[in-house]
């Protein structure tokens, strides 16, 4: 069956999404964006965008729904799953956009609820969460391990056998070195070369890339907005 497809978000992500998802039709997809949900806008067209609601929007299509988060704000992303999972009961499932022109290993998984952009590179063996974002030219090597809510941002490199910890945002044309830990909901700056581990909750910056903040625990309740 061909999926029927709400995006959640109708910034500029959201605005990605829609041109990738063109593209997967030129390439053969069956599948249908329906429009998007953003508790931010009015009901209507928005630079283009069909907006038909907030997320409790109650006109959701039935069996195929699925939906894709367009928010680059990790804690913002894992509060929406959270508040759509809740309010649809699992009838809404999450849908992975792989763009055609990304390359993916045989032995690679992809998680539900996943963007992998154009670009992309997956070798050999890397195993990639739930809900995250997979930017433009980012690779990610061998036996890597990408946690749930991760962000992936523009040509970062991750070397080989990394673990990267749930919602950790990774810099734009940074590098992780091989056999590193990126802990849980850290922040690796844009250009940063990362040859230690990182702890949780810690953002690091520069070459080579050092602690210059450590924050609390996140909430784990809440719901968010979709912006």
């Amino acid at each position: 069956m061909a999926e029927t497809v709400y995006i959640v978000g109708a910034g500029g992500h959201g605005r990605e999404l829609h041109s990738y998802m063109q593209d997967l039709a030129r390439s053969g997809w069956r599948g249908h964006l329906e429009g998007f949900l953003d508790d931010g806008l009015a009901p209507g067209l928005h630079r283009g965008l069909e907006v038909l609601g907030g997320l409790d929007w109650g006109g959701l299509a039935g069996e195929g729904s699925v939906y894709i988060t367009a928010c680059g704000d990790n804690e913002a992303r894992r509060k929406m799953v959270l508040r759509l999972e809740s309010q649809n009961r699992g009838a809404l499932k999450p849908w992975t956009l792989v763009h055609p022109s990304a390359m993916i290993g045989a032995s690679c998984e992809v998680g539900a609820g996943t963007c992998v952009a154009p670009g992309v590179i997956l070798t050999a063996k890397a195993t990639i969460g739930n809900h995250v974002i997979l930017n433009i030219k980012s690779s990610v090597s061998h036996d890597c391990v990408i946690g749930d809510f991760v962000n992936i941002n523009p040509a970062a490199t991750i070397c080989g056998t990394v673990t990267v910890g749930e919602g950790a945002y990774i810099g734009a044309g940074s590098v992780i070195k091989e056999r590193i830990r990126i802990g849980r909901w850290s922040v690796v700056g844009a250009g940063a070369v990362v040859v230690r581990d990182v702890p949780d909750y810690a953002t690091v910056v520069g070459v080579p890339a050092r602690v210059i903040r450590q924050r609390p625990p996140l909430e784990t309740s809440g719901e968010g907005a979709a912006r």
